[in-house]
């Protein structure tokens, strides 16, 4: 999806906060972070300030650490929970990739915070690209014997020429073989050692960005992002789960939307167990000292 772009290729800035009737805000990060619940807390919190609230969700793959996004609009006037491109007023991400995923959202005046947690997929610790090396492999077929899927691609130098071997394995001539679609990147064949000849080997072919890219990227969007360790914060609260109430409590320090920090505090009391209260309402303080030196320094 596009970038909301003027005629100079720039991020369309958004209109005046004070200005508008509806306000668009956006909660991502990975299942089990407490995205939903945050999103949740603000919505309630707007409905006690007297506004229509709209949510939506998508988190099919939360419990499997999939991405989690809750879109969340309230005002005087709004009827559709879904927002326009590039009229975001407040991103919040729980995770730090989550937030480059939704940049599309943005625009040069949102505001956004973002914890530095990474949550790198198992894909990409444990998934595995094979190859062949032809000057090592005989061609004796142990590799399909012992492989789960039992099926491996031979690919020539011809482009889009693909040859299915389910008997044993054949060199080609003048070419080189990999494991393609079939293999499932488990990387079995060599932790059994079933070539006796080393000639499979193994790669990790995805890669988490880089923090600092990431952070790079998510400045350049837009003028007002506060990046901050959330996780850390919650931790010298008391207790890691109360990362999403830190930011929380960034949120009502920099007071960009009209939520009021009494408000928000008492709807985090609401919806967190009456053994955590204490500790939720160290993290929204912490969250909120943090937010409101932002909010004098930098806003």
């Amino acid at each position: 999806m596009a970038l909301d772009l003027d005629d100079k290729g720039n991020l369309r800035a958004a209109e005046p906060l004070e200005e508008k009737e509806n306000y668009n805000a956006l909660c991502v990060g990975i299942g089990g972070t407490g995205v939903i619940r945050a999103s949740m807390i603000l919505g309630w919190a707007a409905l006690q300030e007297g506004y229509k609230v709209r949510t939506a969700e998508t988190h099919g793959m939360s419990q499997r650490g999939g991405s989690v996004s809750s879109y969340l609009r309230f005002g005087k006037t709004l009827e559709g929970p879904f927002m326009v491109e590039g009229d975001l007023d407040v991103l919040i991400a729980f995770e730090i990739s989550e937030a480059l995923r939704n940049l599309n959202f943005a625009n040069t005046d949102t505001l956004m915070i973002v914890s530095t947690n990474a949550v790198i997929p198992p894909s990409v610790l444990t998934h595995k690209t094979l190859k062949i090396d032809m000057t090592k492999c005989i061609g004796c077929g142990n590799c399909v014997a012992h492989c789960i899927p039992n099926h491996v691609f031979f690919e020539s130098k011809q482009e889009h020429y693909f040859t299915l071997l389910k008997g044993p394995t054949r060199k080609v001539i003048n070419g080189h073989t990999r494991v393609l679609e079939s293999c499932t990147g488990c990387a079995q064949c060599i932790i059994d050692k079933v070539c006796p000849f080393d000639a499979i080997e193994a790669y990790n072919e995805w890669e988490y960005p880089e923090i600092k890219a990431m952070e790079k990227d998510i400045k350049s969007t837009s003028q007002n992002v506060l990046i901050l360790d959330a996780n850390k914060i919650a931790i010298e609260a008391g207790n890691i789960l109360t990362a999403n109430v830190v930011l929380l409590g960034v949120l009502a320090g920099i007071n960009r939307i009209p939520l009021s920090v009494e408000i928000l505090n008492k709807t985090v009391k609401m919806f967190v167990p009456k053994k955590a209260i204490d500790v939720n309402e160290r993290a929204f303080n912490e969250g909120l000292k943090i937010g409101k030196e932002f909010k004098e320094n930098i806003l």
